[in-house]
């Protein structure tokens, strides 16, 4: 049935203003997915190495503030050695009767080396035969590295008239890290300037506070991020977390665990190794900045890591970020991104629901009246057919009572014929017969004979006038049968078009 067809199909379609709000909302969010898709493309590694170059920039400002500092703690020994009170106190013998003044001057020099940085420990000056001759401060005795002061590799370095930087040593109870600073002294011409003859050297013991500093405060590279200095040998000897300091990221080789065993280097115990392959190839690296990824032994994620050498101290400064931070910018795009979709989609479901409404209330209203239309064409045709119907029986019973009229009208002519036969007979033989009575008999036969044949005659004049009747009957009759033939089908049609726009409409 059309209404069953068009429930069915108004059950199955979506409305027309959901529509137009689905396709506003498709239009919208279409270009914010490839947006997004673009920013993911085009946007991830550039800022992944912007990312980078901020760590590199991060790297290199850390490591340029370790050489500055480095330089300038050189520079104070350097210039502590070429004071001449040093000088002649190394050249005076104890039983000079001016040693004692030249100890308290020169005690003054070494004093004055002591207040150019917090971070130095103690000033100690040792003859050409590498013996302790003075220390400053006086109550302080000067750091053992094993069971020695000196030992012999930096001595005999120190004599080649360099100034070197030690390895770092590490005392675990009091959790401080040092290194000790070697100056040649040279004797000085009459004129005070210095010669090649080197009379004795300066070890200055300075605290890795402030490099330790640097690293702890190096956490700005995003969450999570950190950095931490491994020296020549691969041993961490400074972090931004205190608890990851001095462990070794590879197997030190015989003849170190041999100086780190001999030198206490790092305490009784020596040092702890928590292997990672990554950095250890890494340590082989002479360019510097480098760039790699990968997972730190002590992670449990993916990070970029820069690279950096330190230049006055064979020393790798490390910056790590995780990539999920390094990436955070982008994905916070994305996440901007997003949420910028959904209001968007949001408002404009809204506004399309609104608009479609708006655009479908006079497609509704004209579906209205189609439908009043196509009921009242209902309801005409099947007044139409019930009239039809009525007709038809009507024509079908003016016609059997046409037929009964002509065969009364022929039984009538036949009477007549016979009445007009039996009165000319009558008359033939009324000689026979009382003539009086004779004669006003066949007179009234033959008037009788008379009114029948009139009466037959208007009678088939009402037949012929019945039978037109009813043939114009029977033509409007099946006029209206048409009539309401095409009623119904157009109808049938209105009901259709119904059904498409109610489909469109929804």
């Amino acid at each position: 049935m059309p209404g069953s067809n068009y429930n069915n199909r108004q059950r199955r379609l979506i409305s027309l203003p959901l529509r137009i709000s689905l396709g506003l909302v498709l239009a919208t969010i279409l270009p914010l997915v490839i947006t997004l898709f673009v920013i993911e493309w085009r946007t991830q590694p550039i800022l992944s190495d912007q990312a980078n170059k901020a760590m590199q920039s991060d790297a290199q400002t850390r490591v340029q503030l370790i050489d500055t500092y480095f330089k300038e703690r050189v520079l104070d020994a350097k210039t502590i050695t070429q004071v001449p009170t040093v000088q002649q106190y190394l050249l005076t013998p104890p039983t000079d009767p001016t040693y004692a003044d030249q100890t308290k001057h020169t005690i003054f020099a070494l004093a004055a080396g002591m207040y150019r940085d917090p971070n130095y420990t103690t000033w100690q000056l040792y003859d050409r035969q590498g013996k302790l001759r003075l220390a400053y401060p006086t109550t302080q005795k000067p750091a053992l590295h094993g069971n020695i002061l000196v030992p012999q590799r930096y001595q005999d370095t120190v004599f080649t008239n360099q100034t070197i930087i030690s390895t770092v040593y590490y005392n675990p109870d009091q959790q401080k890290a040092t290194v000790d600073i070697y100056s040649p002294v040279a004797a000085l011409t009459p004129e005070g300037k210095p010669t090649n003859t080197l009379i004795g050297f300066i070890r200055v013991t300075l605290d890795l506070d402030y490099i330790w500093g640097i690293v702890k405060g190096d956490t700005q590279n995003g969450k999570n991020s950190y950095a931490f200095i491994l020296n020549e040998d691969g041993v961490r000897i400074a972090d931004t977390e205190q608890n990851r300091i001095f462990k070794a990221v590879q197997d030190l080789p015989s003849d170190v665990q041999q100086q780190v065993s001999d030198e206490q280097r790092y305490g009784p115990n020596g040092i702890p190794v928590k292997k990672d392959a990554t950095l250890a190839q890494h340590l082989k690296d002479t360019k510097s900045p480098v760039s790699y990824q990968t997972q730190p032994a002590e992670q449990n994620e993916s990070y970029q890591i820069v690279q950096a050498n330190v230049g006055n101290v064979p020393w790798k400064y490390y910056v790590l970020s995780p990539l999920s931070t390094v990436n955070a910018v982008a994905q916070q795009q994305l996440e901007v991104t997003l949420l910028v979709a959904l209001i968007m989609s949001g408002l404009v479901a809204i506004i399309g629901l609104v608009a479609g409404r708006s655009l479908t209330r006079p497609i509704l209203q004209a579906v209205n009246a189609l439908r009043d239309s196509s009921d009242a064409l209902n309801s005409l045709a099947s007044r139409q057919r019930d009239a039809s119907t009525e007709q038809m029986w009507v024509v079908e019973s003016s016609q059997i009572g046409l037929q009964s009229v002509q065969y009364y009208t022929e039984a009538i002519n036949s009477a007549a014929a016979q009445l007009a036969a039996v009165g000319k007979n009558l008359g033939q033989n009324i000689n026979q017969l009382d003539r009086q009575k004779l004669l006003q008999a066949v007179e009234h036969v033959q008037n009788g004979a008379k009114y029948i044949e009139n009466a037959a005659q208007y009678q088939n004049e009402s037949n012929k006038k019945l039978a037109t009747a009813l043939k114009v009957t029977n033509q409007v009759t099946e006029q209206l049968a048409s009539g309401a033939t095409s009623a119904t089908d157009a109808a049938a049609q209105l009901e259709e078009v119904v059904d498409q726009l109610r489909a469109v409409v929804g």
